[in-house]
């Protein structure tokens, strides 16, 4: 009679749908960080005298709204500061700029 024969290969279905998932949930991502990308940053040059501190100079830049420990600490990062350091009359600081 009839011998059914099963093709070895199957259908491209599956992959066809798993193609489509992973087209759904990257794309966006992908897109989206070229969509968001940061712009480059300014800075500011701030000359250290005798007495400043990071915190005093963040305080006399900063609006009454910011958060003095927040800025502190990213003016800190930014010149590779150590918590305790010395800051050297003359040297020069690197701030953002508003």
């Amino acid at each position: 009679m009839y011998s059914h024969h099963r093709r070895q290969g199957g259908t491209l279905v599956p992959l066809i749908q798993v193609l489509s998932l992973v087209l759904v949930f990257a794309l966006p991502a992908v897109w989206g960080s070229k969509v968001f990308t940061s712009t480059p940053m300014r800075y500011d040059h701030v000359i250290v005298h005798p007495g400043d501190t990071v915190w005093s100079l963040v305080s006399h830049r900063s609006n009454q709204n910011d958060d003095l420990g927040e800025a502190v600490y990213r003016v800190s990062q930014i010149n590779h500061l150590k918590a305790g350091a010395r800051l050297e009359p003359g040297s020069v600081l690197l701030f953002p700029s508003r």
